[in-house]
């Protein structure tokens, strides 16, 4: 794979400290901007996601770096299996907006939200059957003690689901990269009102592991039966990883 932290063009990784602020401030506009910068894309992949959550049959379902809680809700709506799901984030505002989208539905007894740092998962060891995590591993400060945690709290026989975007291959990452670096930040900015929080999702995209070398991470914070699924010619890309059973 071609190393395109120090291709030319390309940004440096940014920090991820406080990005938690980033978010409180786009939280208004956060699930309409995703709509329109994915062509609806994103509903679809995380339907994705839940199909392949629902082969395990899992009960209790942890959602972390839950935002405005999209993908808990399609859990619940896709997965007739799962019985409670919890998500957690660091951006309060992003979950009030998450808290009214589950009460709207009548969901409120199955679907709690509260704080939460995905690098520090505040639930005891074995606690769930499945976890999710969808456009959030890039925005955690450490991303193997993240996926560590993610084992920890997983009961054995557990699968993590995490939804992220990626780079497809070429002819198609020139035109991306350009669409990236040129186009998604001043198109963020017209929708959302935030320039800084555009030109950060380009650079996370363009800085973070992807395809085998993310699955390499998975397998060192001790998942078996580590795949990928790319998405939409490679511009997103679901990983599933299993905790050994005893």
């Amino acid at each position: 794979m071609e190393d395109l932290r120090t291709a030319e063009g390309a940004p440096s990784s940014p920090t991820r400290t406080n990005v938690w602020a980033m978010f409180d401030r786009i939280a208004h506009r956060y699930d309409f901007v995703n709509r329109v910068l994915s062509g609806r894309q994103d509903v679809l992949w995380r339907k994705k996601v839940a199909k392949l959550l629902k082969t395990g049959s899992p009960r209790q379902v942890l959602d972390l770096a839950t935002g405005t809680a999209d993908q808990l809700l399609t859990i619940i709506q896709n997965v007739p299996s799962v019985e409670s799901g919890v998500g957690i984030d660091l951006s309060e505002k992003m979950m009030e907006f998450g808290r009214k989208k589950i009460a709207a539905k009548g969901l409120s007894e199955k679907l709690r939200l509260q704080t939460g740092d995905a690098s520090q998962i505040p639930f005891a060891d074995e606690s769930f059957d499945a976890i999710t995590i969808s456009f959030g591993i890039r925005n955690v400060i450490d991303v193997s003690e993240s996926l560590r945690e993610m084992n920890r709290v997983l009961r054995p026989g557990g699968r993590t689901h995490i939804l992220e975007f990626s780079l497809p291959a070429q002819p198609l990452r020139s035109a991306y990269l350009f669409y990236l670096r040129k186009i998604l930040p001043h198109f963020g900015n017209a929708l959302s009102g935030d320039s800084y929080a555009y030109r950060y999702l380009n650079e996370t995209i363009e800085t973070f592991p992807y395809g085998e070398e993310f699955c390499t991470l998975m397998t060192q914070a001790g998942f078996a039966k580590v795949a990928h699924y790319p998405l939409t010619l490679g511009i997103a890309t679901i990983y599933v990883g299993e905790k050994p059973k005893a």
